[in-house]
């Protein structure tokens, strides 16, 4: 018997994730069964939950894109992972139960190196940060980028990352208490509290590489005309819920726009070349240049109480399950 969080019917996280006792199945010949230890609730996470993309959900399911656990039992044609192996198991959802059976070509291996709390929140937010900044943009030393939601968990890393290769990013956040979050070296920091601030805070800037941006809304068009001709203007998130308004793309149109999701790069790659990403993500956790902060951890059969304590994500730390 095991733990599982499930969902069977969309809606607000909170309200519709259940917990439930299940026998174990069989295990197919050609997976594994991991043993999580450790798990990530994600902006991803609630947003599958919501319904939002439910077309590629089935219900019922077991959510949770980000957990972290070590190989319990291999079926008879798997050659590769052993018990005992400390792996994410990536490409799907099911991390919000005690056990998974997976793919062992999609189990990335976890170095020793990391903790198990930092194993859990070593996928999502950094090999995001990873690919926005070194295969969409390019970073190298010299480059100038705005980062918003700067003292979010991803902002952290994005600064951390940014400072490894010598450039200073401009960091934006909503508040005081925000702003007491902020790690790292950058060239400025602008606290866009009222209508008028990020313009103001912007003004005279308008040569920048990228933006990233995570919050959406109006404002982006505002970040959009800080950019120099043909910069980057990267999109990943929707903070503010709201969209980009249509004339943005009418008023900008000599800056590059993207989106950015790490589902569609990982499921359009080779396992090897997401290894060698994550190895490369692992050695910076490790080495300290990148950190998540861990504000609470909750038994997954308390998983109602975690997701209270998550919501909202603009609130400093990650909430685990372990």
């Amino acid at each position: 018997m095991q733990y599982q969080a499930v969902v069977r019917k969309f809606g607000p996280a909170e309200e519709v994730v259940g917990i439930e006792r299940a026998e174990l199945p069989p295990l197919a010949r050609d997976k594994v069964r991991v043993r999580l230890l450790a798990r990530s609730i994600n902006p991803s996470d609630i947003i599958t939950i919501s319904g939002a993309y439910a077309g590629r959900s089935t219900l019922p399911f077991i959510p949770g894109f980000e957990a972290f656990g070590v190989v319990e039992e291999c079926g008879e044609e798997v050659c590769g992972p052993s018990p005992g192996l400390r792996v994410l198991p990536v490409r799907s959802a099911g991390g919000w139960q005690e056990f998974k059976d997976t793919d062992p070509n999609w189990c990335l291996r976890v170095p020793d190196a990391l903790s198990d709390f930092e194993a859990a929140t070593s996928y999502v937010n950094p090999m995001t940060a990873w690919l926005m900044l070194h295969q969409k943009i390019g970073l190298k030393s010299g480059m100038s980028i705005a980062i918003n939601a700067a003292a979010s968990s991803i902002g952290s890393i994005l600064i951390g990352m940014a400072n490894a290769v010598g450039v200073e990013p401009i960091a934006i956040v909503r508040s005081e208490a925000s702003l007491a979050r902020l790690r790292g070296r950058l060239e400025a920091v602008i606290i866009d509290k009222a209508e008028n601030d990020l313009a103001a805070g912007l003004a005279g800037r308008h040569g920048l590489d990228a933006v990233l941006d995570c919050v959406g809304g109006p404002r982006a068009s505002v970040l959009a005309d800080a950019l120099k001709p043909g910069g980057l203007f990267l999109h990943y998130g929707l903070l503010s819920g709201e969209s980009i308004p249509p004339a943005f793309w009418a008023s900008h149109p000599d800056i590059a726009f993207s989106y950015c999701h790490l589902r569609e790069w990982v499921h359009s790659e080779a396992i090897d070349d997401v290894q060698r990403a994550y190895s490369e993500v692992a050695a910076q956790i490790a080495a300290g240049v990148i950190a998540t902060e861990v504000r609470e951890v909750f038994p997954l059969e308390r998983v109602g109480e975690a997701l209270r304590a998550a919501l909202p994500f603009r609130t400093g730390g990650k909430v685990l399950l372990a």
